[in-house]
Parts: C-alpha cells; structure tokens; sequence
C-alpha cells in the first residue's frame, strides 16, 4: 500500500518508520525541515528523523537505544572490504618491491658498463702509451741510425 504522509504525521511509530523506503524517510525528514545529505544512508536519515521526534518527545527517549541496529550483514560486507584493502596493499607491496628490484638491477648494469668503460679506457691509454714507447724506440734508433752514418761518412751527412 502506497505511503500516506498524513497518516504517519497522525501517528507516528518506529514500526512503521522501519517499513518506510528511503524515497518514504526523505519525505518525512523534509516533512519535519530535518537537514541531511541526499547521499546519506537510509538508515542515518532515519536515525535523524528519530531523534528529532525524540527531542520534540513524540517517541519515548528508548527508541533511540533499540531502534536502529546494526545490520549483521554489515560484517560481511566489512570483511570484503578488509580483505580488498588488504589485496591492495600486497599489490602496492610488490610493485614497490618489483621496482626497487627493477632500481638494483639497474644500478648494477650502469656499475657493470662503468667499469667496463673505465677498463676499456686503461686498456686504450695503455695501448697509447705503448705505442708512444714504440714512436720513442723507433724515433731513438733513426737518431743512432743518423749518428751513425754521420761518423761514418761525414761527407753524406752533409757536414
């Protein structure tokens, strides 16, 4: 049966404002100019239209202390939610555990290229040096080569 406003103004009970729909609850909560979120739950507007009802002393003050409980489902529903979080944060966990692995591996790959490089650089100094040594020796022997010849034949020499 369709919900009739005046009716429940005339008389108003928690039983009935327990069989009322949300859309139902809205309106007697406009109804008394009691404000509240449109977001909010069915059963925290119902709670504040029970208060106010309370407070003008159009409910007994025990209503508050029996009429609103919390649903057993809610346990459920709060379980799932825990163990949700709970994924998240093992999934948050491993990518920071991924990248940080990810970080050392490339950590370790520039140390592995920099030593590399810096073997590469001794290896070509070292080759430069000895190809110095080599320009020197080869240099020194034209040198004896040429005084050579010259107390040879002075003559050739030019002297």
């Amino acid at each position: 049966m369709p919900f009739n406003l005046d009716k429940f103004m005339a008389s108003p009970s928690v039983e009935e404002l327990d069989s009322l729909k949300k859309s139902e609850i809205v309106k007697v909560a406009k109804h008394y100019g009691i404000e509240f979120q449109p977001l909010m739950l069915k059963d925290e507007i119902k709670r504040y239209v029970l208060e106010y009802l309370v407070d003008e002393s159009v409910l007994p003050r025990t209503v508050l202390e029996t009429a609103i409980t919390v649903p057993t489902d809610n346990t459920f529903e709060l379980k799932r939610l825990e163990m949700e979080m709970n994924k998240e944060i093992r999934l948050k966990e491993m990518e920071r555990e991924r990248e940080r692995e990810e970080r050392e591996r490339e950590e370790r790959e520039m140390q592995m290229q920099k030593e590399k490089e810096e073997r590469e650089m001794q290896m070509q100094m070292q080759k430069e040096k000895e190809e110095r040594e080599m320009q020197m020796q080869r240099e020194k022997e034209a040198r004896e080569h040429e005084f050579r010849a010259r107390k040879i034949c002075p003559q050739i020499s030019g002297g």
